[in-house]
């Protein structure tokens, strides 16, 4: 044990130094598109072979609200779910996410392209 902790001592020590040299290393953060996630889903669903939204919850370990409310986003019309796929996965900012989106999807189907449009 006295070895592992010496062999640890050295290692922090050694790039700790290296961090003070370079200044401080941040690394960049990401995001996952919202409508990637929910065709991740609904994919797992299907292969998995669960009963309902709710088994699938479970097995994920989230609860039933959350599942639905990401494979929710599959009610965007085509062109708004488009352009949100063209965005790619990851994001590398929130400007996009399943909570702003969800506010989007209750309006009338020729209201989600152009909001979509003003979040980005």
């Amino acid at each position: 044990m006295a070895e592992r902790t010496l062999i640890w001592d050295v290692f922090d020590y050694i790039f700790e130094t290296d961090r003070r040299r370079r200044g401080r290393i941040k690394p960049v953060r990401t995001y996952r598109n919202p409508i990637f996630l929910a065709r991740e889903w609904a994919e797992a669903m299907k292969a998995g072979n669960f009963r309902s939204q709710r088994a699938f919850a479970k097995a994920i370990g989230l609860s039933h609200a959350r599942v639905s409310q990401i494979l929710g986003l599959f009610r965007f019309c085509s062109g708004a779910q488009e352009d949100l796929e063209a965005l790619g996965d990851p994001l590398y900012s929130r400007k996009v996410t399943e909570r702003k989106l969800r506010l989007i999807i209750n309006l009338p189907e020729e209201e989600h392209g152009l909001r979509l449009r003003e979040m980005l």
